[in-house]
């Protein structure tokens, strides 16, 4: 019998062993929390739209519905750059419970080409919303653009006339400074698919104080494509506004050529 204890005791030490070795069982995942859904429903999150070939902006439409039992408030609705401009239907704007709204959205499109995609951040109680808005703006007839740019070899000022005025000249009218920029600079200036004739605004080849601009914008250059834009000189905008474009361009782009 003494000789079988030791041997008892050493069985029951590897068993323990054993069992301590034994891998556990992992533990279930917790279930995933449920996101409760945003109570503002949109009729879309996204929506695209095509653009007409002379179309200078396009606007879009977003409504929304308050599902909850309460009214909430939209603080706010952010576009994602600065060529779009948001219109909401008042301030506060507060939706009552089960109550629909819309806001409008305009996307400047001035020397734009081809898919577009434009962000709206709204912001409120529940949380913020990103709306989409995608554009396709096609790109300009090659012949056609062309044949302008020979009109305007011949004649400058002729931009400001006939159908190119639509585009050239009574987009201007009122404007002033950054505004006015968009409207009558952009569309040569701000392209992204700009002739290799016009000018990078943004690259300084010498030095340009406010007297420079103000002789480019006043008389443009004799014997190119840049019209003379002041009204004294057979163009479409006031001293006024001629001054106040001189101070925009100044402020906002480089004075000085890039260091060698």
């Amino acid at each position: 019998m003494r000789t079988r204890r030791p041997l008892l005791l050493g069985l029951l030490l590897l068993s323990l062993a054993a069992g301590a070795c034994r891998p556990t069982a992992t533990p279930p995942p917790p279930p995933a929390p449920t996101v409760p859904a945003h109570p503002l429903v949109w009729d879309a999150m996204t929506k695209t739209q095509s653009t007409a070939l002379a179309a200078r902006s396009v606007s879009v439409s977003f409504t929304v519905t308050n599902t909850a039992d309460r009214p909430l408030r939209i603080y706010d609705v952010r576009p994602s750059c600065g060529c779009t401009t948001v219109e909401l239907p008042r301030a506060p704007w507060i939706l009552a419970a089960g109550e629909k709204g819309t806001f409008r959205g305009t996307v400047d499109i001035v020397g734009k080409h081809g898919e577009l995609a434009k962000m709206f951040y709204v912001s409120s109680v529940p949380g913020t919303q990103t709306l989409m808005l995608v554009l396709n703006v096609p790109d300009p007839d090659p012949q056609a653009r062309a044949g302008n740019q020979q009109l305007a070899q011949a004649d400058r000022q002729a931009v400001f006339r006939g159908a190119c005025a639509a585009c050239h000249a009574e987009p201007a009218k009122g404007l002033m400074g950054a505004e006015l920029f968009a409207a009558a600079c952009a569309i040569c200036h701000g392209s992204d698919r700009r002739a290799s004739m016009v000018p990078d605004l943004e690259v300084a080849r010498q030095k340009r104080d406010a007297a420079y601009w103000e002789k480019w914008i006043t008389m443009g250059k004799e014997g190119g494509l840049m019209p003379a834009f002041s009204a004294q000189h057979g163009g479409p905008l006031s001293d006024e506004q001629v001054a106040s474009l001189t101070d925009y361009v100044a402020a906002q782009f480089p004075s000085e050529p890039p260091a060698p």
